[in-house]
């Protein structure tokens, strides 16, 4: 069976000032061009968003957050309760130049160790963007709950594997793929 992509899509979009996931890029808007990839690499998409009507036409199973106010974290928390997934591809929706190339070439790490196989692309990791193993969520599971950390600590607390940005340029010289849009000045 192919790893579940969950979607990040229920930021409050404060910078932006609208909600990013329906912002267009290139006349698109960036949910559609997240799921596009999406759906050419897994049949087991999630859309986490604490606005599920607004994405219920895209024909994928969406649900919000489990644990309010956490941010990211309660979206990776959410989507490993709702897949009853062992590990799954979270990615957000602001990544509106997202490659097939790239999203698949994530999947194919899937082997390497720890609780989470993330990308470090221009000197930082790329947490929005990786494999997460439920291994992660234990780990954390009663401050989770407790809504005692955040996406930042939770990650500085987990064993990882990196992949790393040579490799990425092998697959996308640019690295386009890793480009996130939180104001309207980062469309341009």
């Amino acid at each position: 069976m192919k790893m579940p992509i969950v979607i990040l899509a229920g930021g409050a979009s404060r910078r932006m000032g609208r909600d990013k996931a329906f912002v267009e890029y290139d006349g698109t808007p960036m949910i559609e061009r997240t799921l596009a990839v999406a759906q050419k690499l897994s049949q087991n998409i999630t859309i986490i968003s604490n606005k599920p009507d607004c994405f219920k036409k895209f024909g994928e199973s969406v649900y919000p957050d489990t644990i309010p106010g956490m941010g990211p974290l309660s979206g990776l928390y959410t989507g490993f309760k709702v897949t009853d997934a062992k590990e799954l591809l979270l990615v957000a929706c602001d990544m509106p130049l997202v490659s097939e190339k790239v999203m698949a070439f994530i999947l194919s790490c899937r082997d390497r160790p720890g609780d989470a196989v993330i990308p470090f692309v221009e000197g930082r990791e790329q947490g929005l963007f990786g494999i997460y193993r439920v291994s992660a969520i234990a780990k954390f599971r009663e401050r989770i709950e407790k809504t005692e950390i955040q996406f930042n600590e939770f990650r500085m607390g987990l064993e990882k594997s990196y992949i790393t940005e040579n490799e990425f340029k092998n697959v996308e010289p640019g690295l386009g793929s890793f480009m996130n849009v939180n104001r309207p000045e980062d469309l341009a």
